[in-house]
């Protein structure tokens, strides 16, 4: 019963950090990102959330001639909020100290 009990909290224990680490590759800090480095589907729509409970969060949204398309501030723990179709070449600009959630 030990061993059972023992193989069990092991096997809860690694699906969490498994789960936790899935979770946290679509959050993204302060910095510039190319669309094509998150392997993103043209197809889809993506939207974004700061997950941050206390820093605030600025997206910039460039297309292949560094144009603006999209800007949007993210409060804290804000809700979600639609980006426009993302294409390979677009660069995605992240200003501020919060965590931004992609997905």
């Amino acid at each position: 019963m030990k061993k059972f009990l023992l193989m069990f909290l092991i096997t809860i224990f690694l699906l969490f950090n498994l789960t936790c680490s899935i979770f946290a590759a679509n959050i993204f800090k302060e910095g510039i990102y190319k669309a094509a480095d998150f392997n993103f589907s043209q197809e889809n729509t993506y939207s974004v959330q700061n997950v941050s409970p206390e820093d605030s969060v600025y997206i910039l949204l460039f297309d292949e001639n560094q144009l603006q398309l999209q800007s949007i501030r993210l409060a804290p723990q804000s809700g979600k909020y639609n980006l426009l179709p993302l294409k390979p070449d677009y660069r995605i600009a992240i200003v501020g100290k919060g965590d931004v959630f992609i997905g």
